[in-house]
């Protein structure tokens, strides 16, 4: 069966120095899983979008390998991300070395892992996560880095409203 997952990251309202959350969401066969989370302590200088985008792929990434997925295709809108996880890109910000290496290092346990670029219109799902993490954040709800499941959300929610 085909796995693809969507991620996405933003950090509001300045970048740096905002409040960074991402979004993903798990499509296997008529099945979606949906997640959010904190990239970075709200209002600190490391708090970047690029940082919440490879929280993201993280977050995304340990949750295929929780469900004994060992073959997927990743999709994220961030050319920079997306061309730095295929080793086309070096990495210049100390703040994001660690976390690719955590990244790399999960994606040896899988058979087969993909990291492609869509276009942003093609990443709603995970943008619609992010801004659910990103309100969350704002009014306090979510106050610790990490990821977290959505078990509430489902397709419906995506209705384009």
């Amino acid at each position: 069966m085909k796995v693809i997952g969507f991620f996405d990251g933003l950090c509001e309202p300045k970048n740096p120095g905002g409040i960074a959350t991402f979004g993903y969401v798990i499509i296997v066969g008529d099945k979606k899983i949906f997640g959010y989370g904190l990239a970075e302590k709200p209002w600190s200088a490391n708090a970047t979008n690029n940082v919440a985008e490879y929280m993201g792929v993280y977050c995304l990434i340990n949750k295929l390998l929780s469900l004994n997925i060992m073959e997927a295709t990743i999709y994220g809108d961030s050319q920079l991300v997306i061309r730095q996880l295929n080793n086309e890109y070096k990495i210049k910000s100390p703040r994001l070395i660690p976390i690719f290496n955590k990244i790399m290092e999960l994606k040896s346990k899988f058979n087969l892992l993909e990291f492609k670029w869509v276009p942003r219109e093609k990443n709603k799902e995970a943008d619609k996560m992010t801004r659910i993490a990103y309100n969350l954040a704002l009014k306090g709800k979510i106050k610790e880095i990490g990821c977290y499941e959505d078990a509430d959300t489902n397709s419906s929610a995506f209705d384009g409203s």
